[in-house]
């Protein structure tokens, strides 16, 4: 399974447009002599994070984020990263207090240095998985430009494409849906009970490690 682990996380980052891979080997020279300057190291271990985040459609955004770690056999939902990030106080009370609710997370937080740096430790170098991952955290790449200088540098496996494959691969007639809960239901996991962004990073890894085990066993 490690080997297939690879082979995906590899794939999934050459996959990238030539603009992406330059603006990574750009970052990662630019930080070489920084504190984040491990960040850009390549990872050796088996474990990865699971990514997810909400953002409200309304102006000012509010974002909620959710990191969980997860190794080849287990989701280790006692290692989560999750917050509500607000960037601005102008946002009205009720717009930031029905997204907590809805996502579920702890008080909210500024995305400043300080919070971003957290949660970049709290990553670390570990490769990122998440459903259409390059979509979901494009809003926080966002601010840990305007933040920090650079966007997570980590490689990333889209679920959503592996579960496509998969399913192309198994069920050709088949398409494959664009949405978390269907993909759930079709590898007969759990569903989603409540849209927070903890239950969604959850699920993500619950359905990469599946996808795993099925790849592994059709290969």
């Amino acid at each position: 399974m490690s080997g297939m682990r690879l082979l995906d996380r590899h794939m999934t980052l050459f996959s990238g447009s030539l603009r992406t891979l330059l603006q990574r080997e750009s970052d990662r020279r630019r930080w070489a002599d920084s504190p984040y300057a491990w960040l850009f190291q390549p990872y050796m271990g088996e474990e990865s994070v699971a990514m997810a985040c909400q953002v409200s459609a309304v102006q000012p955004a509010v974002m909620s984020v959710a990191a969980v770690v997860l190794s080849p056999r287990q989701v280790h939902t006692s290692r989560t990263w999750v917050a509500t990030l607000v960037a601005s106080s102008a946002l009205a009370p009720a717009t930031l207090r029905r997204h907590h609710q809805l996502h579920t997370t702890h008080s909210p937080r500024s995305p400043d240095a300080e919070c971003l740096s957290e949660l970049a430790e709290f990553i670390g170098n570990r490769p990122l998985v998440g459903w259409q991952l390059e979509n979901t955290i494009e809003p926080l790449n966002g601010l840990f430009r305007n933040v920090l200088g650079f966007g997570l540098p980590n490689a990333q496996v889209d679920i959503a494409k592996l579960h496509g494959r998969q399913l192309r691969r198994l069920h050709p007639h088949i398409e494959a849906s664009s949405r978390l809960g269907d993909a759930l239901t079709r590898w007969k996991l759990p569903p989603l009970t409540w849209p927070s962004v903890v239950s969604e990073a959850t699920a993500s890894a619950l359905l990469y490690l599946r996808l795993q085990r099925e790849i592994a066993l059709t290969a």
